[in-house]
């Protein structure tokens, strides 16, 4: 289908109740398997970022019902994988409400500078996504039964459901990361998925105050 671009691309889904456990950093040298997840929608931002393929769908993300609450409960997301993905200059930003009435909310911001390989996929279940793409070989309408990143849901899928694909899975070249371009990711993000992630120079940094990107 050519080269599409996509300007200010959004996935955005109807909020729902709060969801998730918390957040939670599995972080070592090298290569790892991490997830992250927070109850409210944490910050994720990255200057740039490239890949072999991006999938996107609707489906119901399950998760603990609050932060008190570790009692299942659904929420509709929009859940997007990159595959073979690279991004340059993350920052995640989360915040959690103490119930106090002097420090109100204690807040957690992770810095990843320079480029960040995310291994062979990433998935995202988030409230919305913004980002300018360039996109190769892009198929808009495809059933979610025809995704890769639905073939092992066992919750929220819609096997004739709405779904986007684009990159090697579309019929383009297998492994080229040009296939995918990003810039200006901005997302509002439940949880975060990734089969491995190799880190340099991380910074944390806790506040009492609400942490941004």
């Amino acid at each position: 289908m050519g080269r599409v671009r996509l300007g200010r691309f959004a996935a955005i889904t109807v909020p729902a109740t709060v969801v998730s456990v918390g957040l939670g950093v599995a972080m070592l040298q090298g290569a790892v398997s991490a997830s992250l997840s927070s109850t409210n929608p944490f910050k994720v931002t990255a200057a740039s970022g490239s890949g072999s393929g991006v999938e996107l769908s609707l489906r119901a993300a399950q998760a603990a019902a609050s932060q008190t609450d570790a009692t299942s409960a659904d929420k509709q997301s929009a859940f997007v994988t990159l595959t073979n993905g690279t991004v340059n200059n993350v920052c995640l930003a989360a915040n959690q409400p103490t119930g106090l009435p002097v420090i109100s909310n204690i807040g957690l911001k992770i810095q990843l500078p320079g480029s960040v390989a995310l291994g062979n996929s990433v998935d995202l279940n988030a409230q919305g996504v913004t980002t300018d793409a360039t996109l190769k070989n892009v198929s808009v309408g495809v059933a979610q039964q025809e995704l890769n990143h639905q073939s092992t849901v066992t919750n929220g899928a819609n096997m004739g459901g709405f779904g986007i694909e684009s990159g090697q899975s579309a019929g383009g070249t297998a492994g080229d990361t040009s296939n995918v371009a990003l810039n200006n990711v901005n997302a509002d993000v439940f949880q975060v998925n990734l089969a491995s992630i190799g880190l340099t120079g991380v910074t944390l940094t806790p506040t009492t105050g609400t942490a941004t990107c």
